[in-house]
């Protein structure tokens, strides 16, 4: 079960020019098309969350769970995604132009299209 609710994520996306949602469990949550440019989710449990048309540019993401995420769309440029797994996820679309996705899990990565790889 999430640590947060979409609307709670939203408010301290909102308040914060910086997010820190590191290690919090965000697993299974619609999040799609928020702003998180900036936010640290070190840690962060994205698994099976949606984060289509969400703006994540130079988001901290080190280590985070991202297993069969809906990353549609997704504009990850910059993103520090390093040590992450992306396993199962869908990044159709996704923007990683000069993302770190040095030691990056994308085993059985759905639709891979993305820009900048």
């Amino acid at each position: 079960m999430p640590d947060l609710t979409r609307k709670e994520v939203i408010k301290i996306l909102a308040t914060s020019q910086n997010a820190r949602l590191a290690g919090v469990d965000l697993s299974g949550l619609d999040l799609s098309g928020l702003n998180f440019s900036g936010a640290d989710l070190i840690r962060t449990d994205l698994s099976h969350t949606d984060l289509s048309n969400a703006y994540m540019r130079g988001v901290r993401m080190e280590d985070a769970n991202l297993e069969g995420a809906t990353l549609v769309n997704v504009n990850l440029k910059e993103a520090n995604l390093k040590g992450s797994c992306l396993r199962g996820a869908n990044l159709t679309r996704a923007n990683l132009t000069d993302a770190n996705l040095f030691q990056v899990n994308l085993e059985d990565t759905q639709r891979l299209q993305v820009k900048g790889m």
